[in-house]
């Protein structure tokens, strides 16, 4: 909702509740904010951009639909969940994607309850990791790439 210019978030998402409540820390928080975007962009529709051709009786193939910023966004969460073990992915998808809360996550996927905090807190580390990596590994991709050109 805007107020006087100001957004104010009605329902805060559920990672901010984490943050808040002192389950994770800020660096914990980025990450999930950070892997929280990539799954919104990568989820968004591919959408034309207006094209004000005649287009009666033409079938070439144009590429102008694809929007690159959505492909890398779906590229990087997919090299970042794919770092994560099973445990980690299903706990991050959960919290960030599903907004379900961090005791409900744990007791879908069968954590004792006294220690989903410590999971919680171990997943968002290992994304923390995860997301260094894929980065690390961007790079080098986007280094090889020049030097071959």
């Amino acid at each position: 909702t805007i107020k006087s210019n100001i957004g104010v978030a009605d329902e805060p998402m559920r990672i901010d509740k984490l943050l808040k409540n002192g389950i994770i820390d800020e660096i914990q928080h980025l990450y999930g904010m950070q892997v929280t975007t990539y799954w919104m962009i990568a989820n968004r529709p591919f959408l034309r951009t207006p094209s004000y051709e005649p287009r009666i009786g033409k079938t070439h193939s144009s590429l102008e639909y694809i929007n690159l910023s959505r492909m890398s966004a779906e590229d990087m969460l997919y090299k970042t969940m794919d770092a994560l073990n099973a445990r980690e992915r299903t706990l991050i998808s959960k919290i960030c994607f599903e907004e379900m809360a961090a005791i409900d996550a744990g007791r879908s996927i069968g954590l004792p309850v006294n220690g989903i905090t410590s999971y919680v807190r171990a997943a968002f580390d290992a994304l923390g990791d995860a997301l260094a990596a894929m980065r690390a590994f961007r790079r080098e991709q986007e280094k090889k790439k020049e030097a071959a050109q």
